[in-house]
């Protein structure tokens, strides 16, 4: 773990802030590079960009805030950070989405489209995003064997965890993989970002089982997300479990409807004279 990568007087520097940035400008050029196929230029792309991230990082904390919101109500100075603590990714998923929602129904842009061309990259800084959680110690997986080469030390434990982040990131790499090869097939318009929901629903309802426990294990230091009630899964795997099925509804419903999406197999010599320079 690495969370603190210097300091410029008293001010922290933390790795995951770092991360989320680097994060973001990998997902940027990756958009940027595929835009004009879907008929966006680099400006609108830029435009769009900032207002999901401003969005994203500001729902992530409201969501983080209210799910804690017994330690919060508690330590009420803790609310309020510039180092990039206490987020959730659903909370950035959902407000930047309705970021987008917001800025295309502005620009009177197509959301559909949008959306597809905004899905693979927010997986590969999603990919980026959980390495940053390695280094700043959050979000770890269950006690794994002593032996086992990749375990890593948990601030608090004394034993070896599971790099659970790195699962999610291998994952969810995995995923953006399978999204630029689909995209050169012949896709409906929205069956991309339906994809995106299902692969990353998946991802993150698999993630959570090295990370869950009880509310003991999760203050003890053993585990990082805690069971919802008396469920046996946590919040976080709902709420995964829901955006694969409205992912799987949403590539039915646009295999019925809807537009061939913009990129074919035919594409691949535009999609070099696309990238930006």
């Amino acid at each position: 773990m690495l969370p603190v990568l210097f300091k410029i007087g008293s001010f922290e520097v933390r790795s995951y802030g770092v991360m989320m940035l680097i994060a973001f400008l990998v997902g940027l050029w990756v958009v940027r590079r595929r835009s004009k196929l879907y008929g966006f230029d680099y400006s609108q792309i830029g435009d769009v960009t900032f207002w999901a991230l401003i969005a994203g990082v500001l729902g992530a904390r409201i969501v983080f805030i209210a799910q804690e919101w017994s330690y919060y109500s508690a330590h009420p100075k803790e609310l309020y950070t510039l180092q990039f603590a206490g987020l959730t990714s659903f909370g950035g998923l959902i407000f930047g989405f309705l970021a987008v929602l917001i800025w295309a129904w502005r620009k009177k842009a197509n959301l559909i489209r949008l959306m597809d061309l905004l899905a693979p990259g927010f997986l590969i800084g999603h990919v980026i995003g959980r390495v940053g959680c390695l280094l700043n110690g959050c979000c770890f997986g269950d006690a794994c064997p002593p032996n086992l080469p990749w375990g890593i030390h948990v601030e608090g434990s004394t034993v070896l965890h599971h790099p659970a982040q790195i699962y999610d990131s291998l994952m969810n790499l995995a995923a953006f993989g399978l999204l630029l090869f689909a995209e050169r097939k012949n896709l409906r318009s929205g069956q991309l970002v339906a994809l995106f929901f299902m692969l990353h629903g998946a991802a993150r309802f698999v993630y959570e089982f090295w990370r869950a426990g009880t509310d003991a294990q999760v203050a003890a230091g053993e585990a990082s997300s805690t069971y919802w009630g008396n469920l046996g899964i946590t919040q976080a795997q709902a709420m995964a479990a829901a955006i694969v099925l409205a992912g799987a509804v949403m590539w039915a419903v646009c295999a019925r409807r809807g537009a061939r999406t913009a990129i074919t197999a035919d594409d691949s010599a535009t999609l070099q004279e696309t990238q930006p320079a």
